[in-house]
């Protein structure tokens, strides 16, 4: 397999300001956003390299399970007839208000819940605490290590010894001073960290504002010292999801990077580079929105699962071609409430909101090449 989420799926309600009627029944959850994110670059028959795990309860809308039927993806359903399907209420107000919270209880994932097919994964998609991150690996890991010893299938066993990619995201409350320690202690397992901005200074107790003159330079300097500190060997590449302002690659020893997203807002955009002078803002490179961007609920999780397929596309694990990656499949998380609709064109192509995701990851790249990034 190239790529397990470990996320929830959730089952959301989205209430808006009146007069506006609520939007019901609607896909949701970190896992399930990761694994649309990885999908969209995986047409069948490679969609079945793609797996991720929900519980369905006695209530689960068929609609819902003719969707994931669509994608041809591993989705392992856990039958929980005695309960609902976990629901969450997401409620928007005026100027940005937004609150979220489950309806019910929620049910977990570890490495248990993997099955022996997922557990010969490339790659994971981890969300969660610090501590809750290293006995998750540490599970998978013991886990793939024992089946090696009664696997026969010599593919099979060449696979589980293969050291998988672990792309952690923080869960937000994990994301405090107090926990900084844990933090710097699980990057020592982990290839790819990414909180997003808010979350990111949340945890280093400080506030990042990519608006002033020094932000980006300040960006730079709290992931140096983040992830090439002398005192204690880390591997982790952190990856800032930015929101409308794309996202921030630091990889320890070698580059530090920013990519736009996709749809950029209206205001001037920055692109940064890792040879860019530390002390001054990149150059103004400016892009006006599409006005395409309906809801961002999802889009960083996909990100991630996109991101995760891109480190796979080459050899030597390109993280700039993963973030162009991420931020395609993100582009197509954000464009309605809930997930995009799958189609094909007139040739059998796969075709997502009526888009080839190849031709948008061109474009994009396009767009790269012409602003030199």
């Amino acid at each position: 397999m190239d790529f397990v989420s470990l996320g929830m799926f959730i089952i959301d309600e989205i209430h808006y300001q009146l007069p506006r009627k609520p939007d019901l029944d609607v896909m949701g959850g970190a896992g399930m956003y990761a694994a649309l994110g990885a999908r969209l670059f995986r047409p069948p028959p490679s969609a079945a390299g793609i797996g991720w795990i929900l519980h369905e309860g006695h209530d689960f809308p068929l609609h819902i399970k003719s969707t994931i039927d669509t994608w041809k993806t591993t989705c392992e359903f856990i039958q929980t007839p005695n309960r609902e399907t976990t629901r969450a209420r997401n409620t928007y107000g005026s100027i940005g208000f937004r609150d979220f919270h489950y309806l019910n209880d929620k049910i977990r994932l570890d490495e248990n819940s993997l099955t022996p097919t997922q557990l010969t994964s490339k790659s994971y998609h981890l969300i969660c605490s610090a501590q809750r991150c290293r006995d998750i690996i540490d599970g998978i890991l013991a886990r793939r290590k024992a089946e090696v010893k009664t696997e026969t299938d010599t593919k099979i066993r060449h696979l589980l010894t293969q050291a998988p990619v672990f792309v952690w995201e923080p869960v937000p409350a994990s994301c405090q001073p107090s926990e900084l320690e844990e933090c710097l202690n699980t990057l020592r397992f982990v290839d790819v960290f990414s909180p997003n901005l808010e979350e990111f200074g949340s945890l280093l107790g400080i506030g990042i504002d990519l608006d002033q003159l020094s932000g980006w330079p300040e960006l730079r300097q709290r992931c140096e010292e983040l992830i090439e500190p002398t005192h204690s060997p880390r591997r982790a590449t952190a990856v800032i999801r930015l929101g409308e302002k794309g996202c921030y690659v630091a990889q320890p020893g070698r580059q530090y990077f920013r990519l736009p997203a996709y749809y950029e807002p209206e205001a001037s955009s920055t692109a940064v580079d890792s040879r860019a002078d530390d002390k001054r803002e990149p150059a103004d490179r400016s892009q006006k929105s599409t006005g395409r961007v309906v809801d961002p609920t999802g889009g960083g999780n996909a990100f991630l699962g996109g991101f995760a397929i891109g480190l796979q596309h080459s050899e030597q694990a390109n993280m700039r071609e993963a973030a162009a990656y991420g931020t395609v499949a993100a582009s197509f998380a954000i464009e309605q409430i809930g997930v995009p609709t799958l189609g094909l064109s007139p040739s059998g192509a796969e075709m997502w909101n009526g888009v080839s995701v190849e031709g948008r990851l061109k474009e994009y790249n396009r767009r790269l090449s012409e602003i030199r990034i």
